[in-house]
């Protein structure tokens, strides 16, 4: 009788492990940047949250900044989401919102850098690199 072989040979092994290392190759960087991407959305969205919450408190307190103890120009750090830390500048007419990139964290380092909301509306990147544009970091 003869003997049947089972089993995969070493070179079709090797045909399999370089096709899935291929496709790694391909997929972590869409991956990566599609994870950014949602991170990116995010935060605006956190950023425009915060705006219409100092506006509503604008519309009550006629100023930005807290009524309870000096100074009347405020500086201060929100948790953000993980990714980015919220700072919120605030005076008695206007606020600036900035959420900074975690350095720990997937968002170090990104092509966005950090985002600045204004209380005139105006929508900022600051530490943009490549082919950024405010509008593509936003999301508009």
């Amino acid at each position: 009788m003869a003997a049947s072989n089972r089993g995969f040979s070493m070179i079709e092994l090797l045909i399999a492990v370089a096709i899935v290392a291929i496709l790694a190759g391909v997929a972590y960087p869409a991956y990566t940047e599609y994870s950014k991407k949602a991170r990116r959305s995010e935060i605006a969205a956190l950023l425009v949250e915060e705006a219409q919450r100092l506006e509503r408190f604008h519309s009550r307190a006629v100023q930005y900044a807290d009524v309870i103890g000096p100074p009347a120009h405020r500086h201060e750090v929100t948790a953000g989401n993980g990714f980015y830390a919220i700072e919120a500048e605030r005076s008695e007419d206007r606020f600036v919102l900035v959420a900074t990139p975690s350095a720990s964290a997937l968002m170090a380092g990104d092509r966005c850098g950090a985002f600045v909301l204004e209380n005139t509306g105006k929508r900022d990147n600051l530490g943009m690199s490549g082919d950024a544009s405010v509008q593509q970091c936003w999301g508009r």
